[in-house]
């Protein structure tokens, strides 16, 4: 038989990446008040960084920075991988 990993080419896959900053509770009363210019406080701090995850599965860990282009885009700079449990 076959090594599966040979069948399928898995260079060309796609699979979405999302950066997971932090959480807030909120109620539906509080949500559908909010306005522009509110700031939520979510329940972790900036130097605790972010977790990159593939679905619900933490991959990594990151910290946020900026690409200094002119469109000064939100970048992601990854510094190790998720600690397996």
């Amino acid at each position: 038989m076959d090594d599966p990993s040979q069948l399928i080419d898995t260079d060309d896959i796609e699979v979405e990446v999302t950066i997971r900053i932090g959480r807030t509770r909120l109620t539906v009363a509080e949500l559908s008040a909010l306005r522009r210019n509110e700031v939520l406080t979510l329940d972790q701090s900036i130097s605790d960084g972010v977790e990159i995850c593939v679905g619900e599965k933490v991959i990594a860990r990151g910290e946020l920075t900026g690409d200094g282009a002119p469109e000064n885009r939100l970048c992601i700079r990854i510094i190790g991988a998720a600690e397996t449990p």
